[in-house]
Formats: structure tokens, sequence, C-alpha cells
């Protein structure tokens, strides 16, 4: 995506839309499928369970997802009508068969369920996006069951400044630990945290090596 300036890379990495989304979306598929799987293997499957992920890009990793356990209900809110018009045709069939809803959210952290419907929540590389991420956390919170759990997959601050197309006015880093007293705070515990390192491309096509971090916590 060398053509797009910085700031419209930005732009379109936080919310894809028209024809450069869609190639957007593919890109970053292809540069985070490797976090999404080691995220979605973190999770914690138990033979069916309701799971809600914010920020579900194309939904090309909707299969792997099932794969893990195919009776499990999915829904997916993203802010890009570019990515939930893709992510629905790529994911018809399990529309179809009510495995699978799909909808569309804002930036407020507001989330449109009841208390206590989700056994699980998982979200990647969404929370740059966030300006303040306690909000978030506790409607993640109030909509999760007692002991579901919040997992959550981003890319390490230090790496993630270096990079040319983040700019302030788009992208909010935060760090682990950081975070990790403010999901204490709102009443997660017992929150686990795995580091990798990962051969990738980033999204200007550029090989690096990509520290990550998959953070999971449990609502009491």
């Amino acid at each position: 995506m060398e053509q797009l300036e910085n700031s419209e890379l930005a732009k379109q990495l936080r919310c894809p839309s028209g024809a450069v989304g869609v190639k957007v979306g593919n890109i970053m598929y292809s540069s985070n499928s490797n976090m999404i799987y080691k995220t979605i293997d973190r999770l914690n499957f138990k033979g069916g369970g309701h799971i809600l992920e914010l920020g579900f890009g194309n939904g090309h990793h909707l299969p792997y997802l099932f794969s893990k356990d195919k009776d499990i209900l999915y829904d997916g809110v993203e802010i890009s009508e570019t990515m939930l018009k893709e992510a629905s045709e790529f994911n018809n069939d399990l529309i179809k068969q009510r495995k699978v809803a799909l909808s569309i959210g804002d930036d407020s952290g507001k989330l449109a369920f009841m208390d206590k419907t989700f056994d699980s929540c998982f979200s990647i590389n969404t929370i740059y996006f966030w300006e303040e991420p306690s909000k978030y956390f506790q409607d993640i919170y109030r909509v999760l069951k007692s002991e579901g759990q919040l997992t959550l997959a981003y890319i390490q601050k230090d790496f993630a400044l270096k990079q040319n197309f983040v700019t302030d006015d788009i992208f909010y880093f935060h760090k682990t630990e950081w975070l990790i007293r403010l999901m204490t705070n709102i009443g997660f515990y017992n929150i686990e945290q795995w580091q990798y390192m990962e051969n990738t491309t980033n999204k200007l096509g550029q090989s690096v090596v990509r520290p990550f971090v998959v953070l999971k916590g449990t609502k009491l």
C-alpha cells in the first residue's frame, strides 16, 4: 500500500472503506493471520458457548474459529461497513445456519447486547484505536457471563511506534502492565499473557520480525 499517504493508510487500517478498504482488509488478514490463529488457540472452548469478537475485519478467520468448536455461536461487531459486507459474503453459509451474526457498532465503547450474554470476547489489533480502553473493558465485562473471558492481541508498543504509518491522531498505544492494572481494577482476575515473535510483512509489504502479546483475563 505504498501508494497511500501514511495518514490515509492509518485511517484505512482503523476503518477500511471502499475498494481500497477491501485491499487493506485482505492485507490485514494476510499479515495478521498468525496472530489471529494464535489468539483463537488461546480461547477456552468447552463444547459450545457464545463468542463475541470486536473488529472482525474481512472475517476470513471464522472457518478456523469454527474448526475449534463447531457448536459455538458467534457475534461480531465492526465499525467498517466495507468489512461487514466482505465478511457477510465470505461467511454466508454460517450466517444462514444462524451460527454467525455480524453487525455494525461505533467507537463509543458501548455494546448493544444484554448483560451476561457471552462466554468469551476477543479482539485482535483493535485496541490501538480505543482512546479510552476502560470504556470498552467495562462494557465487555458487563456482557460477559460469570467466568467469561476477555482475550486481546496486539503489537507491542515499542515496535508499533517505529512504523511509518502510525499517526498520533489515529493510534493510541498502551503498555501491557497498564492494561493489566486496568483490567484488574474493573474486576478481571487470573490475567495471563503470552509473548510471541513472528516473521511477517507490515502494512507496507515490508518483511519484519514483529513482537506481539496475547492477554487474557476472566470475569469474577
